[in-house]
C-alpha cells in the first residue's frame, strides 16, 4: 500500500523553503502557514463581516427600489389641514393654524389678516376664488355661476342676485315681514325694524300699512 509523502524540495539551513502545492491543498489544514501567508490572512474579512455587509446592501437596495417607485408612480401628497370649525354663531367657519381661532367664512380673503399667521389671506386660499377656498365656506347660487360666503346665506340680503341664498329652501321661515320687496338688495323678507319707517320696502306698501314692529 502506498502512502502520501511530502517531499521537500530543498533543505537550506534546516528550513523547508517550499511545499508541493497539490500536497498542501490536501493537507492544508494540518500544515502551518508561512509567516507571510499568516500576515495576509489577518486582512481577510470574516464571515460576520460578510453577513453584515450583505444585510446593509439589501437594505440600501430596498430603499433605492422604494425611491424609484415613488419617482415613477408619484409620491402621495400630504393631506391638507382640515379648516372646518363652528363659529360662535354656529355657522361653518375657517380654523386658523393655532387650532383655536375660528373665523367666519367672509373673513377669509377679505384683505384683512384675521389669523395670527396670515393663512386666511394666503395665496393658497385666495389665489383662485372661489375654487381655492375650502368647500364648506362657499355657497353656490341658483345659477351655478355666482357664489357667496356661507355665512351670508339667510342674512336677509340678496347676495346671489336671484335671491337663491335667501330662498325658503335654504332658510327658515321669515322672522320679519314677508312681502314682494322693491329693492334689489332685498328678497321677500325684511326685518321688522324697517316697518313704518316712511320708506316703501314692499311693492304693496304693506310694510307701512300693515306691518307692526
Amino acid at each position: 500500500m502506498s502512502s502520501n509523502r511530502i517531499y521537500p524540495s530543498r533543505f537550506q539551513g534546516g528550513d523547508v523553503t517550499s511545499v508541493s502545492s497539490d500536497v498542501y491543498s490536501q493537507f492544508g489544514s494540518q500544515i502551518s502557514l508561512a509567516p507571510d501567508k499568516q500576515k495576509d490572512c489577518r486582512n481577510c474579512c470574516p464571515r460576520r463581516c460578510l453577513l453584515i455587509t450583505s444585510i446593509i446592501l439589501l437594505i440600501l437596495g430596498a430603499m433605492a427600489a422604494a425611491l424609484a417607485c415613488a419617482i415613477i408612480f408619484g409620491i402621495p401628497p400630504k393631506q391638507p389641514i382640515s379648516r372646518q370649525c363652528k363659529t360662535t354663531s354656529d355657522t361653518d367657519g375657517f380654523l386658523c393654524d393655532d387650532r383655536r381661532t375660528c373665523i367666519t367664512s367672509s373673513q377669509v380673503c377679505n384683505g384683512k389678516v384675521d389669523c395670527s399667521n396670515g393663512e386666511d389671506e394666503s395665496n393658497l386660499y385666495c389665489g383662485d376664488l372661489p375654487n381655492s377656498l375650502p368647500k364648506h365656506l362657499v355657497f353656490t347660487c341658483g345659477n351655478q355661476k355666482s357664489w357667496t360666503y356661507i355665512d351670508k346665506k339667510c342674512d336677509g340680503k340678496n347676495h346671489c342676485g336671484d335671491c337663491s341664498d335667501e330662498s325658503e329652501l335654504q332658510c327658515p321661515v321669515c322672522s320679519g315681514w314677508k312681502c314682494a320687496t322693491v329693492f334689489f338688495n332685498d328678497c321677500d323678507c325684511i326685518p321688522k325694524s324697517r316697518c313704518k319707517d316712511n320708506i316703501q320696502d314692499c311693492s304693496d306698501w304693506s310694510d307701512e300699512n300693515d306691518c307692526i314692529k
